[in-house]
Formats: structure tokens, C-alpha cells, sequence
């Protein structure tokens, strides 16, 4: 063999043993568990966090989505690419207790969907002969070679767009929401997935929604489907969502739920930027801190509650990434700050670009997913960026790390950093961006170090090891305005600000700070927030 040949050998054996060694360096060990309100790895006690994207897989044609635009494999790369580790892969009912024998080749033949047909044929040829379990449990499969993680979640009963009040599929007792027949589905499905390792969690119920909603249904209905999954699964994590949408726990604080073992429970929730009308007509600050506020005492309690052992999973919330909405826009910025500070679980909705068919409509688009029409790129390229705080660990329960703060910029996504002087402070990637903490009304970085200001508009903020408050330069700070995310000098009236032109931050005159609630100037780029951290 010639020598350039065998040096080539050996750097792709290198190649390949450092790939496996990366690889190997961030796979989980399942199955995962619950401690202290979070999801952790069960042998080791390792924090788990959910970063996650809604894959549908429950509708008409009941296979996940786009697989008549690109091959599974090209999908599932594209996933990893926006730093995702896990999918919340749905599924209906009937696909378990009516066509579990059925192939995705006969339903597509069934709905005169010869063009879908056709895509699939193209790219993934395979999947035609399968039926929908088996076609469910290749995506899975497919996934697990990407160290992703699924979250199988049970969307509806019958296999279509969710969700309306009068849809059929809201609540138990509704015309396609049969108990008997759900939980039959949900004991098969679990059974199904036992070997499916990387199925971590059943989501038990999207959305309950509907006038037939009552307490008693939840608990007798919940606790019997979330003992047939253990006893099918004792693995898998169960996660339950409440009333209106997912958007209500409260009756939790009345009776608990008691179902063991209580170190699989999680609790989930969704929320959306049309829920609140009011973005465009009321001060973004006050709105905000409306819908934080409203988040708290619905299902935000699970977490803050020492009664509540579970954690809570943002399982749905997201925004048109098309249009780009300045309201929603402001939604978006608001949730970060909600996810961020108690680093909280989450998913977007959505992964998919468009639906094989979606509510009479074939191959229709969806404005609210990561991948775009084709499936070929994404509708949001400044995801990684937007969300890099949010893809790492910030808190975890087997840390020995002391606590400290990360000073959060969420309209960018950045971390205020100082420079290599520990002079000028700019926005900047999140990697090592911990070290504030707040003590009295000084700012500091590293103990040592305060944030100050000349107090005069378009001024640079700095950090200086001198904390005193001299003549020219002032260390008093504090967090001000309905939303709590306004950084005010010194009782001056001006707050830390991005520069428009820069990273560097300046002091300038704060944004509706003030009780006119109708103020609607856009105060996002003055939102800061120091997010809690004991990861390195």
C-alpha cells in the first residue's frame, strides 16, 4: 500500500474513533426519571433537559410529516442542525385500536392522495408497505441514530387537523373521545414502544378542550391510562396535560393526581401569541407581565410549589415565522424570559413545513414551522442564535457548581459579556456568560467588578472594579417596569439599551416604563433579565 494511501487510512480511523468518542460524550442513558422537578437520567442522576420540536404524525394520512419532500434521513439531520434533542412525535388513537394492520399505501390510495403518493415514492420509498406503527417505529428508530429523543405523544382519537372545541376528539365522552377505547389505545401504544428506547415519554392527552370538560373525568380517566402504560412500560415518563388547551393545572391545587411512581409524572402546558389579544393595542410591558403572570398561577405553580414533585414541559408554543407579526415577535421575546429563568422544558411548534393534507387542503403549508415549505431549509435561520440560551443546561439538580447569573438579552438571544480589560461590556454568545449577580443595588460581575454608567444618554455602559458611586461614574441599578425586565440607572430615567448600530451596550431614555399602559413603543431591546445558572 502506498504511504499517502495508509496516512489516509489512518486520519479517517482517527476521523471516525473522534466522531464516535463525540458522540458517545453526549448520548443519554435511559431511561430518565424525575428529581427535584426535573427530568434526569435514572442511573446517573444527570440533568436531562427537553429541547424539542412538534413532529405531527397524527393526522389523515397518520405518518410523520414532509417525507414526500425529503428522505428521513436528510429530515432527522436537519433536526440536529438546529440543536434540537428530542421530538414530540404524535400520534392518534385509532392508529393503535382501528388501523394498526393498515399500511400507509392503502390509506394514501383510501384519501386519493396519488401526488403524496408519488413524493414518498420518491424519497422514501420504503415506507409504503408499512403500517402506520411499523412507519412510526422506523422514524423512531431513525432518530435514535441521531441521539434524538422522542416524546410520543397521544394528539387525538381520530386521525385529523386538531383542534376545536367541537371537533370530536376534546374530552372523554366526546363522539370520537371513547375512555374504554383511549385507553385501550394507550395500552397497546405503550406495549408497542417498549422496545423503542428512545421513546422517553407518553404524552397521555394533547389539548383537552370542550364543554364536557370536568375534574372527576380527568382524575378517573388519567389515573386508569397512566396505570395500563406503566404496567405495559415502566420506563417511559407520563406527562399530563390540563383543561382549556393545556393551558389550566389549577384544579391540581385541589386534589393532587397520586399517581405512582410519582418520579414519573411530568405536567405539561402550551401558549400562544393569539391568546392574548393584546400585544398590539397595550404596552408590551404590561402585556407581558400579564402573561407571565397568568402562566404562574395556571401552571407555573407546579414549579414554584413545594407540593408538586413534577416538573413542567412547555410542550407547545410558537409563533408565524412567515409573516414574522410585530405582536408576536413581542410574545416570543416575553416566553424566553419565562423559559429562561427557571430553565424550563420546552417545544416548538413545529418541526413541518407543510401537511400531506390539512383540514381539505393537499400538501398545505404551515407558517409556524422550522422547515420551510420543501423541506429543504428552514423559515428561521436565526433559531440557533434566538434560542442558544435556551439549548443548554442551566440548572441541574447533580451540580456541585455554586449559583451565579447569566445576564440575558432574549430580543437577540445574547449574554452580556465584558471584554478581555473587563472595560466595555457588549452582547455576545452565551458560552461563558455567567459570573452577574445582583447584591443591593449593584450589579456585579465575578464579585469584583460593577456594572456603571456615566448616566447621560447614548453613553457605553462599563463594568469597573471601583464599586463606589463617584462623580462620574454610578453603580446603582434596578430592575423596573410591569414586565420586571427594564434596567434602570440610578433613578435617572434611562435604562441599559443595545445600540442600534451595535453589541455595545448604552443607557438610554427607558421605553414605557411607566403607567401608560397604552404606551406602544417597542421597549424589547432595553429587556434584560439575570437567569439563575449552577452549570458551567
Amino acid at each position: 500500500m502506498a504511504k499517502s494511501s495508509l496516512l489516509l487510512l489512518i486520519i479517517i480511523t482517527l476521523f471516525i474513533v473522534v466522531l464516535q468518542a463525540v458522540f458517545a460524550s453526549h448520548s443519554f442513558s435511559y431511561p430518565l426519571s424525575i428529581n427535584n422537578k426535573r427530568i434526569v437520567e435514572e442511573k446517573t442522576g444527570q440533568r436531562v433537559k427537553l429541547r424539542c420540536a412538534n413532529w405531527p404524525s397524527h393526522m389523515s394520512v397518520m405518518l410523520a410529516e414532509g417525507l414526500n419532500k425529503q428522505t428521513l434521513s436528510n429530515i432527522v439531520t436537519h433536526i440536529s442542525s438546529f440543536g434540537l434533542n428530542c421530538i414530540r412525535l404524535t400520534w392518534p388513537t385509532f392508529m393503535f385500536t382501528r388501523y394498526f394492520n393498515q399500511t400507509i399505501l392503502q390509506t394514501l390510495d383510501d384519501l386519493k392522495l396519488e401526488e403524496i403518493k408519488l413524493g414518498i415514492m420518491k424519497y422514501n420509498n420504503d415506507f409504503l408497505n408499512m403500517t402506520h406503527p411499523q412507519a412510526y417505529a422506523f422514524v423512531v428508530k431513525q432518530l435514535f441514530s441521531a441521539n434524538i429523543m422522542v416524546v410520543a405523544d397521544n394528539h387525538v382519537s381520530k386521525p385529523r387537523w386538531c383542534c376545536d372545541s367541537d371537533d370530536g376528539n376534546g374530552f372523554f365522552g366526546d363522539s370520537s373521545f371513547d375512555p374504554d377505547e383511549w385507553v385501550q389505545g394507550h395500552t397497546l401504544a405503550a406495549q408497542f414502544f417498549k422496545n423503542l428506547s428512545n421513546i422517553v415519554a407518553i404524552s397521555l392527552r394533547n389539548e383537552l378542550r370542550g364543554p364536557n370538560q370536568n375534574v372527576a373525568a380527568w382524575y378517573s380517566n388519567m389515573r386508569r391510562a397512566a396505570l395500563a402504560i406503566h404496567h405495559q412500560n415502566p420506563n417511559v415518563l407520563m406527562i399530563f396535560s390540563g383543561f382549556y388547551y393545556a393551558s389550566d393545572l389549577r384544579f391540581l391545587k385541589e386534589t393532587p393526581l397520586n399517581v405512582e411512581p410519582r418520579n414519573k409524572v411530568v405536567f405539561e402546558a402550551h401558549n400562544y401569541p393569539y391568546w392574548n389579544p393584546n400585544w398590539g393595542n397595550k404596552s408590551a410591558n404590561s402585556v407581558c407581565a400579564s402573561v407571565k403572570s397568568d402562566l404562574e398561577e395556571n401552571v407555573g405553580f407546579v414549579l414554584s410549589d413545594d407540593d408538586y414533585d413534577s416538573p413542567l414541559f412547555i410542550s407547545e408554543f410558537g409563533m408565524d415565522l412567515i409573516a414574522k407579526p410585530q405582536s408576536d415577535e413581542r410574545w416570543l421575546t416575553c416566553m424566553l424570559t419565562f423559559l429562561a429563568e427557571r430553565d424550563i422544558d420546552w417545544c416548538w411548534w413545529g418541526l413541518q413545513g407543510s401537511y400531506y393534507l390539512r383540514q381539505g387542503k393537499v400538501d398545505a403549508p404551515e407558517v409556524y414551522g422550522l422547515n420551510n415549505f420543501y423541506w429543504n431549509g428552514t423559515t428561521y435561520p436565526q433559531f440557533r442564535k434566538r434560542f442558544q440560551l435556551l439549548l443548554n443546561t442551566l440548572q441541574d439538580p447533580s451540580s456541585k457548581a455554586p449559583y451565579s447569573h447569566i445576564l440575558y438579552h432574549p430580543q437577540s438571544g445574547l449574554c452580556v459579556k465584558a471584554d478581555q480589560n473587563y472595560n466595555q461590556i457588549e452582547l455576545g454568545d452565551c458560552k461563558k456568560a455567567s459570573g452577574w449577580n445582583q447584591e443591593g443595588d449593584k450589579i456585579k460581575l465575578n464579585g469584583d467588578h460593577c456594572l456603571k454608567s456615566l448616566g447621560t444618554e447614548g453613553d457605553p455602559a462599563v463594568v469597573s472594579s471601583d464599586c463606589s458611586s463617584s462623580s462620574d461614574l454610578c453603580s446603582s441599578w434596578k430592575f423596573i417596569s410591569d414586565s420586571g425586565l427594564h434596567l434602570q440607572h440610578n433613578n435617572t430615567g434611562l435604562c441599559l439599551d443595545k445600540d442600534r448600530n451595535s453589541s455595545i451596550l448604552v443607557t438610554n431614555k427607558c421605553i414605557c416604563v411607566g403607567d401608560d399602559t397604552g404606551c406602544l413603543d417597542n421597549p424589547q431591546s432595553q429587556w434584560f433579565q439575570l437567569v439563575p445558572t449552577n452549570v458551567e
